[in-house]
Parts: structure tokens; C-alpha cells; sequence
């Protein structure tokens, strides 16, 4: 009997961990799936256990097993040739009637790694595990959903493939580490044909996912499965235990089947006595339970609440010029520039006040914190920068989450400058995301969390790459990720300008066009040498002389600035002035004379 069928016929009992148990029975500081190369008959003895335990459903000792375990590509697949034959095996020597399903966990992806990369590497998985005869897949402990609809339809398009299950790992709070909320993941799988099965394993203990799962709706007759950890981790003796012992783990599985999970089974930390709790559990019930609160696809609230947004970005949006200031915050505790340049900018009408993070990897004061510190002083539009380079994706949640509640909605996003040389080796830059990822991540917020007040954020837009298409085709990919507008480095040449007005119709975006007003031969010689990726042309130098004062640069730099908003003010969605050495009054000028034009 095929595994489609056997789920519509009974609640399917599965297997519970491999990793923590293999650690456990073995006491061995090795990765279970190494086992697979090194001892497979210690694999093929817990797999015996869970089978004896009543599991009738097994899965393949291959969650980790990828090039971050197994760097050479062969010997990843030599781990699951061995895994696959562990697992017949155990099942041949049992004498049961048990079935084999791939098991494939997620890969990390660096934020140098593009979607191609990942996704060749998970085809090349179940193309392997398909030469071994495996035609059933679980998905399992995924934190987003962007993998499970094209590797589910190569999965249908591989083999007759009897079942593919997805399988997702939420908080107690009902949200993946990628802030997926998990009535957003049922609905997603409920729509895909290529799923047969879906549901949540690991994250949470058995008691936090059955009163998450109290609480939705299941579209369709959906097929649900549930495999929760022991509880949660905790350290004993220098070893990691987990606290759920087997008949209380049954006692909180029984309101999940009861809640109609047709397939249960457990995660880390379970063992085969928590199996067979849940096979003693299960008695003689043959009939999948039929309780789920059911609502066909496609009903429900109504679709989104009417979004509400910024007053920065209803302006861009009713096609009015906006101009947006750059203030840096402190190197130190002294915040009285900052303060002074908060209140002129406001007194100016600027549209936003974007606040810098640490450029150039030199640490100031967090552009966050100083953010509310700003909308507390003067009640005015602040837009924080949100660099990927100083906090994992933990830390960039709270982040957001942190700003959000102190009255914040708009930001920045950008990857930041990388830490410099001379740092290398006692200070590390974290990139676990890149931009556009963290884009997906906030739009996923929008959805699941912010709702009718979403947050709204900005990408930067490095417009003088070579390739062309290649800026454009990364523009798309961030107004697909929910990026409302970009800002650009100064411009300071007509080359710059063409190639912003080219951007902007291959891209369909918009575009607030970065000023930087010089305010010095020094500076215009040091923006000009020193500054990668900015083209100061010798048409801007011959406009500055070594001994001119300041007044004098002033002068110049507003009338600068304004000659080339001119030239850019058709393409320009708005204007982004950057505050040099903290002279407010120089960019309001320069706003000032900007306005003239309109």
C-alpha cells in the first residue's frame, strides 16, 4: 500500500528522533548522519527500535546530510546510498510492513549563495535519493516557504512519487525562524497540489503546538502532520537533555489527534519508549480523525485589512517630490549635533531623517535607538538604517520589532560596509541574510504580524556596477521582496545621471537620487580619491580652489547640487541629501534651492 493511501486510511504513527537519540544511545560527539559512512549498524539498530516501538513509518537518516556536513558531493551521496540501505534493512529484519520516506532538512544559505546555488543542491538530493528507489520526501524543519513549491513539483516530476510532506519549525509563539506565522503556512500548503501532506515539527513541545493548533482553521481537506520535540532543551552534566517523558509527551499528542493530526510521530528529543506511548495511544483507531475545523480554500476574513501607510511614503506615493536627510549619529555620548540638526531639519518640513549605521564598519551610536531618541525630541519621520552585517536574523527581528512599537515604520535596509582590514580576526561581521532576503523577511512581518500599520523600507541602490542588467534584474528582486523605493550614493556626473535615468525604466522603480553637497577642495579632492564607488569628475574639482573660504564653498556646493538635481529632476522620485560634518544649515540650503525648481 502506497503512503497516500495509508494516511487517508488511519492516523500513521512515524518514527521520533535520530540525531539527539544517536547522541544519546551512543554518547558519540559525531552527527547521526555521519554514522551513516562510519557505524551503519548503529543506524540500522535505532531504526529497529522505533519499528518494534510501532512506528509503520520511517524516515531515512539524512536531515543534515548536504555539502555544509559532506563538502565533496560524492561522499554526501555515498551518506545517502548508506542510509537508504540502513533503513531497508532494519525494515527487512523487522518482518513489518513499514514504509520509507527521504528525509531532507534545510540548507543554510549564506548570504553569498544565490537561490540557483541551493536549489541545484537539493535537486541533486532527490535525484539521489531517487536512483536508490526513494519516491516519498518529508520536508522537514523549513522556516520558509519559498523551497517547498519548486522542489515538490520536481519531486511530482522525477517519479511517480507516492507522497511529498513539508513540514515547518515554529515558535510557542506560532512563527518560523524566518517569520513565517503559522496560519499563513497553512494556507500556503493547503493551495499546493504538489503537497500532499503538511504540518510542524520541532521548535516547540508538544503542549505549545496543540494549543497553536486550537487556534486555526484548516482549508481543504488537508492532510496534517505533527511531530513536536520533548519538550525543550536543557543542559544537564554538560549534556543536552530534553524534559518530556513519554506518557506526559502522549498525554498533550492525544488533544493534537483529537484536533485531527493524521500523521504524529515526534522530533529532538523523543525516543522509541515516546513512540510507543503514542502506539499505545493509538489502539486499534484505524480511521484518520475527522475533527478539524474545516473552510474550503479561498474563504475566510475577507483578505487583507486596508493598509495604512507612512506619511513619507503616501507622499512618494501621490507622485510628490520628497527629501530625505542623512544624519549620522554619534561616535560617542555627546548627542547635542545630532539634537541641533533634528530640530532644524524639522523646522525645514524635511520629509524623513534617515539615521545612519556605522558606515564604513566604524561603530557609533545604534541608528535604532538614536532613531526614537530623534521622534522623541521632535515627533518627525526617522528612517533607521538596518544593516545586515552586525546582527544574525534573531537580532535584526528585535530590531525592527524593538523600533516598530517606539512609533517607527520606516527603514533602511542595506547589507553595510564590511568590516575593514585592520579589524580582521577580533572584530567579525555576521551577514547571516543579505538585503534582499531580509526584505522577504519583513515583508512576511507585514503579513503576519504588522497587518493593518505593515512597516515600509527602502534598499540602496549602487547604480555604477558594471553590469547593467544585472543592477536592474537586483532591483526587481527587491520591489518584489516588498521594497517600496531606493536611494542612491551622490551622484556627481552625467554618466551617473544616464545611467540612474536607465536603471529607473528597466527597473520600474523609484528612485530618490542621492546629494552629497562638497563643501571643500579637500573634500572634493578625498570624495574624489578615497571614496570607493563614487565618481567625482574633474568638471566638479575645476569648481572648487585650494584657497576659496567657506562661504565661498558653500556657495559652491549649493549651486552644485542644484545643477544636478536639474538635470535628474524628471527621473528623481525624490532627493537624498547627506549631511557633511554635521552642516544642517548647508543641506537645508540646498533643499531650499532644490525647491525652487519644482
Amino acid at each position: 500500500m502506497i503512503l497516500r493511501d495509508r494516511i487517508k486510511e488511519k492516523v500513521l504513527l512515524t518514527d521520533g528522533a535520530m540525531g539527539t537519540y544517536y547522541n544519546q544511545k551512543y554518547s558519540s560527539e559525531i552527527e547521526a548522519e555521519e554514522a551513516n559512512l562510519i557505524s551503519p549498524e548503529q543506524v540500522v539498530a535505532i531504526h529497529k527500535e522505533y519499528i518494534d516501538a510501532g512506528a509503520s513509518l520511517i524516515r531515512t537518516n539524512t536531515f543534515a546530510v548536504n555539502h555544509l556536513l559532506f563538502p565533496e558531493k560524492e561522499v554526501c551521496r555515498s551518506a545517502i546510498v548508506s542510509a537508504v540501505s540502513s533503513a531497508r534493512k532494519a525494515v527487512e529484519e523487522s518482518g513489518k510492513d513499514v514504509l520509507i520516506v527521504a528525509s531532507i532538512g534545510p540548507i543554510k544559505q549564506s548570504a553569498a549563495e544565490a537561490d540557483e546555488q541551493i536549489l541545484d543542491e537539493y535537486q541533486f538530493l532527490i535525484d539521489t535519493f531517487v536512483e536508490e528507489g526513494i519516491q516519498s520526501f518529508v520536508f522537514e524543519t523549513f522556516s520558509e516557504l519559498k523551497w517547498i513549491q519548486p522542489l515538490s513539483e520536481y519531486c511530482k516530476e522525477k517519479c511517480i512519487c507516492n507522497c511529498v510532506i513539508a513540514q515547518f519549525s515554529v515558535n510557542p509563539m506560532g512563527y518560523t525562524q524566518d517569520g513565517y506565522g503559522i496560519s499563513g503556512i497553512i494556507q500556503k500548503m493547503s493551495e499546493l497540489e504538489t503537497v500532499d501532506a503538511f504540518g510542524f515539527n520541532c521548535g516547540v513541545g508538544a503542549l505549545h503546538l496543540r494549543k497553536l493548533l486550537e487556534q486555526q482553521t484548516f482549508p481543504g481537506d488537508c492532510i496534517l502532520s505533527a511531530l513536536p520535540n520533548a519538550g525543550y532543551q536543557q543542559e544537564l552534566r554538560g549534556r543536552m537533555r530534553y524534559k518530556d517523558e513519554p506518557g506526559y509527551y502522549a498525554k498533550q499528542m492525544k488533544g493534537i489527534i483529537e484536533l485531527g493530526a493524521n500523521i504524529i510521530g515526534g522530533c529532538c528529543g523523543t525516543t522509541p519508549e515516546h513512540i510507543a506511548a503514542l502506539e499505545k495511544l493509538l489502539g486499534n483507531q484505524n480511521r484518520k480523525p475527522e475533527t478539524k475545523k474545516i473552510i474550503p480554500v479561498g474563504e475566510g476574513d475577507g483578505g487583507m485589512p486596508y493598509l495604512r501607510p507612512t506619511a513619507f511614503v503616501e507622499k512618494l506615493n501621490r507622485g510628490e517630490k520628497v527629501f530625505v536627510v542623512e544624519l549620522d549619529a554619534p561616535f560617542d555620548a555627546d548627542t547635542e549635533k545630532f539634537s541641533k540638526g533634528i530640530y532644524a531639519l524639522k523646522e525645514n518640513d524635511v520629509d524623513i531623517i534617515t539615521v545612519s549605521d556605522s558606515p564604513l564598519a566604524r561603530s557609533r551610536a545604534d541608528a535604532s535607538l538614536m532613531s526614537v531618541y530623534a521622534k522623541s525630541l521632535a515627533d518627525i519621520s526617522i528612517m533607521p538604517h538596518i544593516a545586515m552585517r552586525d546582527r544574525n536574523l534573531i537580532g535584526l527581528r528585535s530590531e525592527v520589532l524593538g523600533a516598530y512599537v517606539n512609533g517607527i515604520r520606516d527603514f533602511l535596509v542595506i547589507t553595510g560596509d564590511p568590516v575593514g582590514k585592520e579589524n580582521r580576526g577580533r572584530i567579525t561581521g555576521v551577514f547571516d541574510t543579505n538585503s534582499i532576503r531580509f526584505m522577504e523577511y519583513l515583508k512576511h512581518m507585514n503579513e503576519e504580524v504588522f497587518g493593518e500599520y505593515p512597516v515600509y523600507y527602502g534598499g540602496a541602490l549602487n547604480y555604477n556596477g558594471v553590469n547593467k542588467n544585472a543592477i536592474a534584474d537586483r532591483m526587481r528582486k527587491k520591489k518584489d521582496a516588498g521594497c517600496s523605493y531606493f536611494l542612491t550614493q551622490p551622484v556627481f556626473s552625467q554618466e551617473d545621471i544616464q545611467r540612474i535615468q536607465e536603471l529607473k525604466k528597466m527597473a520600474d522603480v523609484k528612485i530618490i537620487c542621492g546629494l552629497m553637497p562638497l563643501v571643500s577642495y579637500r573634500n572634493a579632492m578625498f570624495m574624489q580619491h578615497e571614496m570607493p564607488g563614487i565618481h567625482v569628475d574633474e568638471r566638479i574639482i575645476s569648481r572648487y580652489t585650494p584657497d576659496m573660504s567657506r562661504e565661498e564653498a558653500e556657495e559652491t556646493a549649493v549651486s552644485l547640487c542644484a545643477d544636478i538635481a536639474r538635470d535628474l529632476y524628471d527621473a528623481a522620485d525624490g532627493f537624498y541629501l547627506m549631511t557633511p560634518f554635521h552642516r544642517v544649515g548647508l543641506v537645508n540650503r540646498v533643499i531650499d534651492s532644490i525647491r525652487q525648481l519644482g
